[in-house]
């Protein structure tokens, strides 16, 4: 009979190491998947916010204040000129906001232009005071483009 409970007592160590096993397995796995569902979301989020910050930067970093908006081959661009007949333009296409640098008056051109972040809306606004609002799915930034 001792024999008897010796081995029970020994299936039944047995069976709950293994269940402890899988329940500490089970936590790692799901804590892991939960980590990487947030980074995910936060590098998404970083993103949208980079872009606009870098779009804003751009303006501000314009020494020359040559900052508008217009149509160019059927899409709203931000434009930044220089004198010297060259354009800095950003505009959506495809849900992805888009830079480019060409020659004044061009059109667009998305397959040399180079992609600077992915966002569903880009909406601009330059109000009459020369402050310039920048819509992207993450929200609004606003830049001052007068130059003293």
């Amino acid at each position: 009979m001792s024999q008897n409970r010796k081995g029970l007592g020994e299936i039944i160590t047995g069976l709950t190491i293994a269940v402890l096993f899988i329940v500490i397995l089970s936590l790692v796995v799901f804590a892991a998947r939960g980590y990487q569902h947030s980074v995910e979301l936060q590098d998404g989020n970083g993103n949208i916010r980079a872009v606009v910050s870098y779009i804003a930067n751009s303006v501000r970093d314009n020494s020359e204040g040559n900052v508008s908006i217009e149509q160019r081959s059927g899409t709203e661009c931000l434009i930044i000129s220089s004198d010297e007949g060259y354009e800095q333009r950003f505009y959506l296409h495809d849900g992805q906001l888009m830079e480019e640098y060409c020659e004044a008056d061009s059109p667009n051109r998305p397959d040399v232009a180079v992609k600077i972040g992915d966002t569903g809306t880009f909406a601009l606004n330059l109000k009459d005071n020369g402050v310039l609002e920048i819509s992207t799915d993450e929200g609004t930034s606003y830049v001052n483009t007068n130059r003293h």
